[in-house]
């Protein structure tokens, strides 16, 4: 089973909800948000409960999700290597790029595989690796930086910034 989700930012998200339609469907659990419901998958549903997203990010094969921290972090403890697909400005689907910023970093540390070009979508599902056995699943270098920033006081500047 593939496990996709949007997230719940108003925006809708349908350039990826689209590109789904070249996958194989069958196996396709969606999570659509605001965007129209994707046809002829396994299940779909605008929105779910923490504990049933949980419950699917463990039971799913792969995961294919939008550059949310909270959605990157509950695939990346549940084992997965997550394929993300940042939401653009330039498509109406966030408000700035920020997305973009944040999955180019995790993706050089390897911690995701992305996708911002929804028609490698089915090439990057060829590319995910074998989800880590619960053993070796650890709060790693993610975890913590996402915890500390949480917790850091707001300075109101970027700390980084992407050429």
């Amino acid at each position: 089973m593939i496990f996709v989700t949007v997230g719940t930012h108003q925006q809708p998200f349908e350039r990826l909800i689209g590109a789904l339609a070249s996958l194989d469907r069958s196996s396709l659990v969606v999570q659509y948000g605001y965007a129209g419901a994707p046809e002829g998958v396994a299940h779909a549903t605008a929105f779910m409960t923490f504990p049933e997203m949980l419950q699917h990010f463990d039971e799913a094969d792969a995961v294919i999700t939008h550059a949310g921290v909270g959605s990157i972090l509950c695939a990346t403890n549940a084992g997965h290597v997550p394929i993300v697909v940042p939401r653009l400005k330039r498509y109406g689907e966030h408000v700035d790029d920020h997305q973009v910023e944040l999955v180019r970093e995790l993706e050089d540390a390897g911690n995701v595989i992305v996708v911002e070009d929804v028609e490698r979508l089915g090439a990057a599902l060829e590319r995910v690796p074998s989800r880590r056995a619960r053993s070796e699943r650890t709060a790693g270098p993610l975890h913590a930086a996402v915890r500390d920033a949480m917790v850091r006081p707001w300075s109101g500047t970027s700390r980084t910034t992407r050429a």
